[in-house]
């Protein structure tokens, strides 16, 4: 590698750690009247190899958005309309914090467009919004940007989903129901979903879950995971927690493969504004040599409650002529390491 990336290793030793917060991280507020305006403003120095841009490969040295936390700029609120009755909303919008664009130019709340009711049947809430995968796998696989979803057949375990109608039950005993369905509307195909999950305070959390989509061409897509978390007993050289998941893709697509995906990770905080997390993740593509497989050592120190420096040790290997990456488009057999830090603000 060039003089850039023992720069960035020994500044990423030095602030070496790594929370595992989900994309979407937020919940709908409930209560009285309000709204609150919030985001993050995150970017990355990233240096990365076998860089394809679809004519060339090389290394890459770049400024990038942050992959740990993309950026964004958000607006959430609710009104107690009484009886135990709220109307919630939430719009979210990305940005590239390099360049000042929009994350996407067709959709301003790309991220987050929704609005609903909770009481005590639950939460119901309807336009775009993130998946149930979203909501509850990122304590079983990598949610820091450099995940499973980077994989082309398992982007749905974080996306979002327009024209859509989500319901998330209320607590019973730990265990929480979501389902979701998206109309489509000749735009992405139908797709449905369904998620459950167990979380009652304790070391122990489990969830599994469950997508079909049918897209405007009639073809049927499912996909399936189930993870789960253990929290091990403090000890003095901090706490720990170990986490596994488990994904399952089965596309009717002309010339597509049933293929599964696994994440066993370990995460460290030996102090309290310290996090350093180590994951391997694998994707196994049936009936072919193409599989993909990374290790990621990731991390974030907190300067403060609402900044940190983040940092990212990535090893990627494609077999046979899997063409998987975490920056450029991709070239079949290569390869692919990335070493990044970066500064992330929320407000």
């Amino acid at each position: 590698m060039k003089a850039f990336t023992p720069l960035c290793c020994a500044a990423a030793m030095a602030a070496c750690s790594f929370s595992a917060s989900a994309q979407s991280s937020r919940s709908l507020p409930s209560g009285n009247a309000g709204v609150t305006v919030y985001g993050v403003a995150a970017t990355e120095m990233v240096h990365v190899t076998n860089f394809s841009d679809g004519t060339h490969v090389g290394s890459s040295n770049r400024l990038e958005n942050s992959k740990v936390t993309a950026s964004r700029l958000g607006f959430i609120g609710s009104e107690d309309l009484g009886g135990g009755l709220s109307a919630v909303f939430n719009l979210e919008m990305g940005y590239a914090l390099d360049t000042g664009a929009q994350s996407n130019a067709t959709a301003t709340f790309n991220r987050s467009s929704l609005v609903g009711l909770r009481g005590g049947f639950g939460t119901v809430t309807v336009g775009r919004q993130w998946d149930v995968e979203d909501d509850i796998l990122s304590r079983y696989f990598i949610f820091g940007g450099y995940g499973v979803f980077q994989f082309s057949e398992f982007a749905a375990i974080s996306d979002t989903v327009i024209n859509s109608v989500k319901y998330v039950s209320p607590n019973y005993g730990g265990v929480t129901v979501r389902g979701l369905y998206g109309f489509g509307e000749r735009v992405t195909g139908r797709i449905a979903e369904l998620a459950v999950n167990y979380a009652a305070g304790g070391p122990l959390e489990m969830g599994a879950t469950y997508r079909t989509q049918k897209d405007i061409n009639g073809y049927n897509t499912q996909l399936a995971t189930v993870g789960a978390s253990y929290k091990l007993p403090s000890t003095t050289w901090g706490e720990w927690r170990v986490h596994g998941g488990y994904a399952w893709s089965k596309p009717q697509l002309p010339g597509s493969h049933r293929t599964a995906a696994y994440d066993v990770g370990l995460v460290w905080s030996p102090e309290s504004n310290t996090n350093i997390a180590l994951d391997y993740v694998a994707r196994d593509q049936k009936g072919t040599p193409d599989d993909s497989r990374f290790v990621r050592l990731g991390g974030e120190y907190f300067l403060s409650r609402r900044t940190s420096v983040i940092a990212n040790l990535i090893a990627l290997q494609n077999k046979g002529v899997a063409s998987q990456r975490f920056y450029g488009v991709g070239a079949a057999g290569e390869d692919q390491s990335v070493v990044s830090i970066g500064l992330r603000h929320a407000f």
